[in-house]
């Protein structure tokens, strides 16, 4: 038993837990953009909620005159996916098994 326990802990885990780390860091940014594009299309948060697909929303109808109402929600949304998997293939490098 302790040699099947050792094979787990010593090689499988280490090796594991670097992509598992990526995919969710991954999975975190696609959520946020399913979160917000749910809100634009109206089947997330309701309109009185400040949420990033509401906003872009709210904002398509003044693109003329406040173009800001929806570029910056959007450049929001492309920073924090960015952020998310910056960070998660920081997380990899830095425990990647030498």
């Amino acid at each position: 038993m302790g040699s099947a326990s050792r094979i787990v802990f010593g090689h499988l885990l280490p090796n594991a837990i670097t992509p598992t780390i990526v995919y969710w860091m991954t999975d975190l940014s696609l959520a946020v953009l399913l979160g917000s594009s749910l809100g634009y299309l109206g089947l997330g948060a309701q309109p009185p909620t400040a949420e990033w697909g509401v906003l872009i929303a709210d904002g398509k109808n003044f693109m003329t005159t406040a173009w800001w109402m929806s570029i910056f929600p959007g450049a929001a949304i492309v920073a924090a996916g960015l952020a998310f998997s910056l960070l998660g293939d920081a997380v990899a490098d830095w425990l990647r098994p030498t």
